[in-house]
């Protein structure tokens, strides 16, 4: 955690209001003498007139037979000495108004200051609190350690030994104190600063007080703790050394940002993931205001630092199937394409509970949709738990966001949760359920727009901020589980000798290697399919086991947890960066063209589309725009080899997609006399794989346009440095359209 220090020097604070109190004291005493001056003026005339007046009667008495002469003389005196005195009682009210206004002035300057002084002081001193608070934990752990270094018997040490004598100030859970800490103790002690976390800077007419009351009443009335403690659906257990690597990364960002990245975390979803509805019912995607911006607002405004970047890779119309290639290719913004993500997460849940195109009224939807589920999200995590070749997996999370209206059945709105659920037990994955939070209030009244949508699967900030406090508070069950199970296997350790996180791979040695792999979790369970029976379930899982060995053996992995083969540093990424995909935040309709035309050898009839503004169909592509379109594309002197070719796309339905199909042809170069020549004709090109693939849907009234891929595996590999051709035909219909490709070497 970091924090600004504002230094006052309280001297300078205290002189200089002092100077300015004497100021203000000497202006006001000078201006109260002038009004006296003022008022003694005007009482001297008074005075003088009184003179006169005795004079004359005087005059009058003494000389009644010639008083003119002293008349005239008293009138010149009297006329001089009224001059006199009007001029000087001008000059002197003059003088005051001037005065008065300089003191206004000073006391206007005086208060404005007096303000500032007051926050500068006030920032001093939460500075003051926030070192003092530092200072104080780290004296505790001090402290701690002396007194169990003066403990003379194992028991007495066991006893006195605290979180914050076991663990580093650096690390994370010498946050944590002495005394229990769980999930909702640390949700509930940091509540106003949670709230204050949640404001959104991205979206400053929700700055609002209004805004700010209705969180408020939110979080503290409608989602207490008890009730995020629902979105906890399976911590890991033992994947420790997964959630330790997270927990590093975590601590070396706090110790030392400058050299250090934050937690990457890349989520996967469809429009639900990126915003759609948020706060429009017209925008496609909102980034700012949908959950995954929410949620990295959440932790890093709540430690004051940027600890996690999370990578919104949402695409709409997307399902698991769709996710399971971006990871299998590493389809990632050029920030990840050679390091991967730390954290993976899945938020397919809504596409993933969306029944199949060709389902009957009379089929089990309920049973369909589950094994539908099963097969999709345990295809992604599949693959995601082998995504980072001789190094430490990433940590798998996912998301259920799903709260309906797609299926009749309530149960088979449940299918999603309860398959996630199952899963992540049975992978020892992170399950979170955002359904399980909110369900009940939803179903109470299905009026209430506040978590849910009336007849949509899309829904409103408040439904996204919920999200992000379901995932924020799981987080904190997932720091406090492995504080303990650390905290445990410190002290065990410690007694013997230390684990190492490097886990070394003895290639000699078939039994110890394999012994060391399953020890340490690092080979993938047996896919959990109703053919997995319980009589034969040890002999899957040694077969597993021997796969990881294989699969180990053959990437040359000497150790897993530094990401080297004995030939060096791994190159993650399996495809070539010439692969792109269409997604908010990726590639645009300008960039895809630039993509094409720097690759194309031939274009009639395609082109790129952006108009957003008639529906998911119409989102950012490669478009054929005419019946017969047809395009070629060269990819010479490739950087890697290429065992496959994937294709995204979009299956859609009406009028416009009627008929719609596209036959995709894959080949490479014939070489000539030892070197590559330009193809004029087919004599030149061999043929590896040719796929026809339809833009619209089979069945009649499935009105969804969807995302897909499908991977073409070519018959033979073409090697690093020669030619791959492409060319796609529009077969039929007047309306295709290409959403991303990848070349790549699995």
């Amino acid at each position: 955690m970091s924090s600004i220090i504002l230094t006052i020097p309280q001297n300078g604070i205290t002189d200089s209001t002092s100077r300015r109190k004497q100021r203000f004291q000497s202006i006001k005493e000078k201006s109260m003498m002038d009004r006296t001056k003022s008022k003694t003026g005007r009482t001297k005339s008074q005075s003088l007139a009184c003179v006169v007046l005795v004079l004359i009667v005087l005059l009058v008495i003494a000389d009644l037979k010639n008083p003119m002469p002293a008349l005239d003389s008293l009138r010149g005196t009297i006329s001089r000495n009224d001059t006199i005195v009007d001029l000087q009682s001008q000059q002197q009210a003059v003088t005051l108004e001037l005065k008065e206004e300089e003191l206004a002035q000073l006391i206007k300057t005086h208060t404005k200051d007096e303000d500032i002084i007051t926050e500068l002081q006030k920032k001093l001193e939460d500075s003051k609190n926030e070192m003092d608070a530092k200072v104080k934990i780290l004296e505790e752990a001090v402290a701690i350690k002396a007194d169990a270094g003066t403990t003379t018997t194992e028991t007495a040490t066991a006893e006195s030994v605290s979180v914050s004598s076991v663990f580093e100030p650096h690390e994370v859970c010498s946050y944590l104190h002495s005394e229990p800490s769980t999930a909702t103790r640390l949700w509930q002690k940091y509540l106003p600063r949670i709230l204050d976390a949640s404001k959104n800077p991205l979206i400053p007419e929700l700055l609002t007080k209004d805004e700010d009351e209705k969180i408020h009443n939110l979080l503290v009335n409608t989602l207490p703790s008890s009730r995020l403690r629902r979105a906890v659906r399976h911590m890991p257990t033992f994947s420790h050394k997964i959630v330790k690597n997270v927990m590093e990364i975590i601590q070396k960002r706090i110790q030392d940002p400058t050299n250090n990245p934050p937690l990457r975390i890349a989520v996967f979803g469809g429009s639900v993931t990126i915003g759609r509805h948020c706060r429009s019912q017209k925008g496609l995607n909102d980034l700012a205001c949908a959950w995954p911006k929410r949620l990295e607002l959440l932790i890093n405004q709540f430690a004051k630092m940027d600890i996690v970047k999370i990578y919104n890779l949402g695409v709409g119309g997307t399902g698991s199937s769709a996710g399971t290639k971006r990871v299998k290719y590493w389809m990632y913004p050029t920030e990840l394409a050679k390091v991967g993500p730390d954290v993976i997460i899945n938020s397919y849940s809504t596409n993933d509970s969306l029944p199949p195109w060709d389902i009957k009224p009379e089929d089990d939807h309920v049973t369909i949709v589950t094994d539908q589920v099963r097969k999709g999200l345990q295809d992604f995590v599949r693959e995601a738990l082998q995504s980072k070749r001789c190094s430490i997996q990433p940590l798998i999370v996912h998301v259920d966001d799903y709260l309906g209206p797609q299926q009749p059945s309530l149960l088979g709105e449940l299918s999603y949760a309860s398959v996630m659920t199952q899963l992540a037990k049975y992978y020892d994955t992170v399950g979170i359920s955002y359904g399980e939070v909110v369900r009940d209030i939803v179903y109470q009244n299905n009026q209430d727009t506040t978590f849910a949508a009336i007849g949509d699967v899309h829904y409103g900030r408040f439904a996204h901020q919920t999200i992000a406090w379901s995932v924020g508070f799981a987080s904190l069950e997932l720091l406090t589980n492995y504080c303990d199970d650390e905290y445990h296997a410190r002290n065990e350790l410690s007694k013997n000798v230390a684990e190492n996180d490097i886990v070394t791979l003895d290639h000699t040695d078939v039994k110890s290697m394999k012994d060391t792999i399953k020890k340490n979790r690092l080979f993938l369970p047996p896919p959990l399919t109703r053919d997995l029976l319980l009589n034969n379930a040890t002999k899957e899982f040694d077969a597993a086991l021997d796969v990881a060995h294989q699969s180990f053996v053959d990437n040359n992995c000497t150790s897993i947890g530094n990401g080297k083969t004995e030939e060096g540093e791994i190159d993650l990424s399996p495809c070539n960066t010439i692969s792109w995909l269409a997604a908010p935040g990726a590639y645009d309709g300008n960039a895809i063209k630039r993509f094409m035309r720097r690759w194309s050898t031939e274009n009639a009839g395609w082109d790129t589309e952006r108009t957003n503004d008639e529906g998911w169909s119409n989102k950012d592509g490669w478009i054929a725009t005419k019946p017969n379109a047809k395009f070629t594309m060269k990819f010479d002197n490739l950087e890697k080899d290429v065992k496959t070719v994937t294709f995204y796309f979009i299956r859609s339905y009406g009028d416009k997609w009627k008929d719609s199909n596209a036959k995709f042809i894959i080949s490479r170069l014939n070489e000539k006399t030892g070197s590559i020549v330009n193809a004029t004709n087919a004599d030149e090109l061999s043929t590896l794989s040719e796929q026809d693939i339809a833009g619209v849907h089979a069945q009649l009234g499935y009105n969804y346009s969807l995302t897909l891929a499908e991977t073409m595996s070519l018959s033979d590999v073409v090697k690093k440095g020669e030619t791959l051709n492409i060319e796609v035909d529009l077969t039929s219909g007047q309306h295709f359209k290409i959403m991303g490709m990848m070349l790549c070497n699995k």
